[in-house]
């Protein structure tokens, strides 16, 4: 019984990895996409590289807020 109980944690923690993943990749995309649609708005040029840098950077600050935040009715 504990075994299986296990087994299930273990995996239920590895498809909420996989999900996690997957939606990080999707923020990723969306903020390539906002990042490049801001800077043509502004008329500023802006290469591939410092697109990615600025997604990456609002993605990775997201992720780690959104896992900073702990549920008091669980607490």
């Amino acid at each position: 019984m504990t075994e299986e109980f296990r087994l299930r944690d273990l995996v239920g923690s590895v498809a909420s990895f996989v999900v996690s993943i997957l939606l990080s990749v999707l923020a990723f995309f969306i903020t390539v996409f906002v990042v490049v649609q801001g800077a043509d708005l502004a008329n500023v040029a802006v290469e591939g590289d410092f697109v990615v840098l600025s997604a990456a950077l609002i993605v990775a600050a997201s992720i780690i807020a959104g896992g900073t935040w702990r549920n008091p009715v669980t607490e």
